[in-house]
């Protein structure tokens, strides 16, 4: 994606593409993250940061792959809460979401 698309979109274009559904509940979690994610961006001024736009765009893919993987070891067919709060535990600290 062009670094000229805020953060938020890029993240959420993500989210909606992964390859695995996503519980509405967990969909809910992960754009209260992404918003959190795109406050700390910005706070760190990191906004129009092409390096930094695109290590954020990297990590949250990072997160979701994590995710996806926890889903099959719960024999998930979908993205849940509980597989979001086990991927933070194993990936964090992970800019800018944790």
């Amino acid at each position: 994606m062009s670094s000229t698309v805020p953060l938020k979109a890029r993240l959420t274009g993500i989210m909606k593409s992964w390859g695995i559904p996503i519980n509405p509940g967990c969909q809910q979690a992960l754009q209260q993250l992404i918003d959190q994610a795109v406050v700390k961006f910005q706070t760190a001024g990191f906004s129009s940061n092409s390096q930094k736009l695109n290590e954020a765009e990297r990590n949250f893919e990072k997160l979701l792959i994590e995710m996806t993987w926890e889903a099959g070891q719960q024999g998930f067919k979908e993205l849940h809460e509980t597989t979001l709060s086990a991927a933070l535990a194993r990936v964090c600290p992970l800019f800018p979401f944790c």
